[in-house]
């Protein structure tokens, strides 16, 4: 079900930088720029992709859980993805290995981000610049695991 919303009152707002509604759990949030992405369960079952600013949300995108993840030597990834016609909205996060620092340990680099994927290609990497409180999708409704896709 595809739902496009152009304001959601202040008031409904769990934080600042979350566009979750009060009952709804937060999966992810992050700013990106002047604009936030959250996902959020308003049931057990879906999730609610919402894109723009607290009072005024550009995207509002309602799914089942669609999520896929992979590891590899230092860290892993996972993704949620939003269908909208010929558009994917997928929302990353992951943790890396970073240089060797002089104590022996490595950096960990940690990112996340959407990218925006149109018939099945990347057109953009939206990476987030600030987060409320966990910077890494956590919780989520009940689901199956997907094939991982990469982009280029």
């Amino acid at each position: 079900m595809i739902v496009l919303s152009l304001s959601m009152a202040t008031k409904d707002v769990l934080a600042e930088s979350s566009l979750c509604r009060v009952g709804e759990k937060e999966s992810f949030s992050c700013t990106i720029g002047s604009k936030a992405v959250s996902v959020c369960s308003p049931d057990s079952v879906g999730l609610v992709y919402r894109y723009g600013k607290p009072n005024s949300v550009e995207i509002e995108l309602e799914s089942e859980v669609h999520f896929s993840a992979t590891s590899y030597s230092g860290g892993g990834e996972g993704r949620l993805t939003f269908k909208n016609g010929s558009y994917s909205y997928v929302v990353y996060s992951g943790i890396m290995s970073g240089e060797w620092q002089g104590d022996a340990t490595r950096d960990k680099i940690e990112y996340a981000g959407i990218f925006v994927v149109k018939n099945n290609e990347e057109i953009a990497n939206l990476k987030c610049t600030g987060y409320q409180d966990k910077n890494f999708i956590h919780y989520l409704p009940p689901y199956t695991m997907e094939e991982y896709e990469y982009f280029e």
